[in-house]
């Protein structure tokens, strides 16, 4: 390959890449697990800030426990905007939060039991905190915080490593089909060069896909210099 066709070799590349996303797209529907991937994290830490008391209803104008993981699974598998997804967890944790299952929500968050069981108790009441009952409560909002921005972090963080896996993995399986298709029979492309070639074709086309362009672009720009310089 000669240094003029390399930025239409990369453009093509990235293009494979682009591709190979667009079609793990298409397949989500009939694989939904990949739009849960990730959600474990979550469901774990949502679960741990919602404890439902035993034996009783959940707090008035609160969702129980299961819609509240519901409501927040739809938001992941929609893609809504992390930070909105983190709001909207951390104010379903607070409505659920009632004086029988402060102790457990106290535990989850090493906050003082007696202190967020007054809180809860002074919410449904409608009555003013103290000063003691504002501090807690105010650890209490910081470290639920952190615990859902932790989990909502690692989750999106194993999506993408996860579906850029799965993007890499359909790219080399096109680039091996293009390669096959080249040449002609599977004796003349299995443990040949063009496989060689077709593999690293695959295992680039991802994570060139975002950059492909630019790197044209500036291969382009290299190119036409050198050129000009050589004139």
């Amino acid at each position: 390959m000669i240094l003029s066709n390399l930025p239409q070799a990369i453009t093509a590349i990235g293009g494979l890449g682009t591709a190979a996303f667009g079609l793990l797209d298409a397949i989500k529907p009939v694989f939904p697990a990949i739009n849960h991937t990730g959600f474990d994290r979550i469901r774990a830490t949502i679960v741990s800030l919602t404890p439902n008391e035993p034996g009783a209803q959940p707090p008035l104008n609160a969702l129980p426990q299961a819609n509240v993981l519901e409501s927040l699974l739809a938001n992941w598998i929609n893609g809504t905007d992390l930070a909105s997804q983190k709001s909207i967890a951390k104010s379903l944790i607070k409505l659920h939060m009632s004086a029988g299952n402060a102790p457990a929500l106290a535990a989850a968050t090493n906050v003082d039991p007696a202190l967020l069981t007054q809180v809860a108790q002074s919410i449904a009441s409608g009555t003013a905190l103290t000063q003691q009952q504002g501090d807690a409560y105010a650890r209490f909002d910081l470290i639920a915080t952190a615990m859902i921005d932790e989990a909502y972090q690692h989750a999106d963080q194993v999506y993408r490593n996860t579906t850029r896996a799965l993007a890499a993995v359909i790219a080399v399986a096109l680039a091996f089909a293009g390669g096959l298709s080249l040449a002609g029979t599977w004796a003349a492309f299995w443990w040949k060069p063009d496989m060689a070639i077709a593999l690293l074709i695959g295992l680039l086309a991802t994570p060139m896909a975002p950059i492909a362009k630019d790197i044209s672009s500036a291969l382009s720009a290299a190119v036409n210099t050198m050129q000009m310089v050589k004139k």
